[in-house]
């Protein structure tokens, strides 16, 4: 398969499960069920460590991918230089 053809298809199944993880919640809410956020809030209470690192290591991920470099090929200002 080519590259392209699965990076598509990952990030259609990653947000495919945003949204049903999001369908969840707010199903949970509204029929007084118990959300996910609530066992998010636990095991964040139950281990503040792990979660912190974590966090992290998500906030690194997606600042290397949201922010590229300021000059080359995949720079905002089109600098190629």
């Amino acid at each position: 398969m080519r590259l392209d053809v699965i990076f598509s298809a990952t990030a259609t199944g990653f947000f495919g499960a945003i949204f049903l993880l999001l369908a969840f919640e707010s199903w949970a809410l509204l029929t007084g069920q118990r959300p996910i956020s609530d066992y998010v809030h636990d095991t964040v209470r139950a281990y503040p460590g792990w979660a912190f690192a974590i966090s992290i290591v998500l906030g690194m991920l997606l600042g290397h991918f949201l922010w590229g470099p300021a000059r080359g090929a995949t720079s905002p200002s089109g600098d190629r230089g």
